[in-house]
């Protein structure tokens, strides 16, 4: 039987500090955090990356996972996908994420699958 769940947070963007992402960033999303010139692209990228790593706890109900653990990179075109050891830690077949920003906000929502691929 598959199971679908769904998770939602947002995030205002100035409540991010160098110091927060330094805590939440897993080692391939500190990489893209980094590549990045414009302070405020900065926290933007990792309000988004917040905002996704408590939804995806939220779907997931996975209390108790690091938030380095939970990492969300960047397909061939830029879209957030998860790790693939994120995928197979939670033992899901899919899991979608959306991020969004508007001005002083970000936004995630994740979508996940359990059961039969």
């Amino acid at each position: 039987m598959n199971r679908l769940s769904c998770g939602i947070d947002i995030v205002k963007v100035d409540r991010i500090t160098n110091e927060l992402a330094e805590r939440i960033l897993g080692d391939k999303e500190a990489s893209i955090y980094n590549s990045f010139l414009n302070e405020s692209r900065k926290r933007e990228f990792a309000a988004g990356r917040f905002a996704a790593k408590e939804a995806f706890v939220k779907a997931s109900n996975l209390k108790e996972l690091d938030f380095k653990s939970i990492q969300f990179i960047n397909d061939e075109v830029g879209c957030p996908i998860p790790d693939d050891t994120l995928k197979k830690a939670v033992d899901v077949s899919e899991i979608s994420v959306s991020i969004s920003h508007e001005h002083d906000f970000a936004v995630a929502v994740v979508v996940m699958l359990k059961g039969e691929d």
